[in-house]
Formats: structure tokens, sequence, C-alpha cells
């Protein structure tokens, strides 16, 4: 299997005080100003197996999506073309609007699926392929167990590289996320959460008051190394 191309080739608290009262005020929280987190998971497949995009910002722009941080729910998909033997598989990809002022936690469940040396990755909840969909929710309490469709066709779920990870919003202004992409003998693995197991492909996305600046990945292992064209990150928030 050819690599890609580098052509082919992350309320305010009401503040009050009533008259008279020596009551003071609740400071603002520092929740983001933007409503929505439409996150859009692209996954491609190709001679190497899955690859799972969910940032629109890699310098792999043909698989790059539409993740963004909105006033308004995103309802279609975009993800970006692909190429170099890799083409869209619509049956496992799917953008979901997740609304920040629904809940304290954006709980992102990551589950990782193993076939015979290939990886998949997915976060998304409402994907058609529903036997690999996941628990990724907003709630005002912390997931605390990883929710993760049981997988089919040959596919059985990674324990090792799959977790669940609660981001709280309600007093940060930024989620940065960090999409993390590893490569072996042609084959791809993404991981976007900061706390598996397999804590050589972890990341730093997290939640802040302050946007990242920088790309934060764990080097990887085993004949596994980091792809820096198709990894990235992205403070959504603001």
């Amino acid at each position: 299997m050819r690599r890609f191309s580098v052509a082919a080739a992350a309320v305010a608290g009401a503040i009050g005080l009533t008259l008279g009262s020596t009551a003071v005020a609740e400071q603002p929280r520092a929740r983001p100003a933007e409503r929505y987190l439409n996150l859009h998971q692209c996954v491609y497949v190709g001679s190497g197996g899955h690859y799972t995009n969910v940032l629109p910002n890699t310098a792999n722009t043909a698989f790059n999506t539409g993740t963004n941080a909105s006033s308004t729910p995103d309802t279609a998909l975009s993800c970006g073309p692909g190429g170099g033997g890799w083409s869209p598989a619509p049956a496992n990809s799917a953008v979901k609007a997740f609304d920040l002022t629904a809940g304290r936690y954006l709980n992102v469940h990551q589950c990782v699926y193993f076939s015979a040396g290939q990886h998949y990755t997915a976060v998304l909840p409402n994907t058609p392929n529903v036997n690999f969909n996941t628990g990724t929710n907003v709630s005002n309490s912390a997931d605390t167990k990883l929710n993760c469709a049981s997988g089919g066709g040959g596919w059985r779920l990674l324990l090792a590289n799959s977790a669940v990870e609660s981001f709280e919003l309600a007093d940060n202004r930024y989620l940065n996320l960090h999409q993390c992409v590893w490569t072996s003998s042609g084959m791809y693995y993404m991981g976007l959460l900061p706390n598996t197991p397999n804590a050589n492909f972890n990341t730093g996305t997290n939640a802040s008051r302050t946007a990242d600046t920088a790309l934060s990945c764990r080097a990887g292992g085993g004949g596994w190394t980091l792809d820096r064209s198709n990894s990235a990150y992205r403070p959504l928030g603001s």
C-alpha cells in the first residue's frame, strides 16, 4: 500500500448582586463562546486498511474535515476527497453537532478496532456502521466507563488503544484537539486522546482557558512512527 502523497499525503455566571446585599458577584465562567462543537469524522479506506481524520487543518489537505466550533449546528458531513489510492468510506463517516450548553462535560470515547495488523479509530456515536459507534456525548456528569460497540466482520475492539476522557468545558474556553497519526508498513493509526493504556500513542488533547500553540504527540513504538503530514492540533472555542 502506498503512503498518502503530500498532495495525497486536531455563562457566564450571571453576575448579579441584590441591592443592599454584601454577597460577592459570581465570576463569569470561561465556557467556549460558540454553542456547538461540530465534529466531522472522515474515514478513508485503502490497501493499508482504514484511516480516520477529524481535523480541518492537517498538511495533507485532501483528507481534511469540516470540524469547527460555531453558533449553529452542522447538518452535512464535510470530508476531503482523499487520494493516493485512498477513498472515502461513508458508512464509517459522520458529523455530530455537540451542544456545549447541554452539560458540563464533553465525554469523548475513543474506540479502536483491530484486524490483521490494521487499526480503525472511531469517536462518533452516529455513523451508519453502528457496530463501530461510540458513546461520545455532552453531559453534566463525567463518564467513567468506556462505551464502544463490539465491532464485527473480523474487527475486534482493541482496549489498549481505547479510552474515555471527560473534558470540563464549563470553566474552560478552549477544547484543544491534538490528532496524532502513526504509520507502519503503509498502515495508519490515529489517536485523539491523552489517556489510553498504550501510553506511547497518547496525545495532548485538553480543555483549557488558553489555546495550545504546538502539537503534542507521543513518539509511538513497535515499528510505528509519527506521521506529521497527517497530524495536527486545533484549538476550538474562543
